[in-house]
């Protein structure tokens, strides 16, 4: 199946009334909260969605998101590939009081307007399932230098205070 660029918005009660599905791509430039977290804005992101009604008659989006994307090593500091992957379960509604009757097994996703745009759904998610902390696996020491051994020298002689000195700041009564 080949991915058709991801639209930028859609209609999302005519898609769940039409049950359209979405397989598309979206390269990860554009999307400005998602690249924040990323070592540059390279990498693109593959998405399917999926649009229905459940049993319960809620209306729904079963999606999946891989990106392939750079991020910050935090050992060595230098960037490296990372995959990273969002599924996700929502239940479309309009008001806060829709969203706490919905069942555990649905996140919300409150529209205010009948257009969705999906761009913001796929960074939201991204973001989420993004890996706090990431790090090479053992490769990433060949970047961190060795420490050079530092000679430590002592010239404290065995009667000598070290904090002698503070005697003297000490103000005269």
């Amino acid at each position: 199946m080949q991915r058709q660029p991801l639209p930028k918005f859609v209609d999302a009660r005519k898609f769940v009334a039409s049950g359209m599905e979405i397989h598309a791509y979206r390269q990860v430039d554009g999307l400005d909260l998602f690249v924040a977290g990323l070592a540059n804005n390279s990498g693109s992101v593959d998405v399917d969605l999926r649009f229905f009604r459940d049993e319960q008659g809620f209306k729904c989006i079963q999606g999946n998101a891989v990106a392939q994307v750079e991020v910050i090593c935090q050992r060595c500091l230098n960037p490296m590939p990372i995959c990273i992957e969002a599924e996700f379960n929502l239940a479309i509604v309009w008001t806060d009081e829709q969203a706490k009757a919905l069942p555990k097994s649905l996140d919300p996703l409150i529209l205010e307007e009948e257009s969705l745009v999906l761009a913001d759904l796929l960074q939201e998610e991204l973001i989420i399932n993004t890996p706090f902390v990431s790090f090479h696996d053992e490769e990433c020491r060949e970047f961190i230098p060795e420490p050079e051994p530092v000679e430590v020298v002592q010239d404290v002689e065995e009667g000598d205070k070290p904090f002698a000195i503070l005697g003297q700041l000490k103000p005269r009564d």
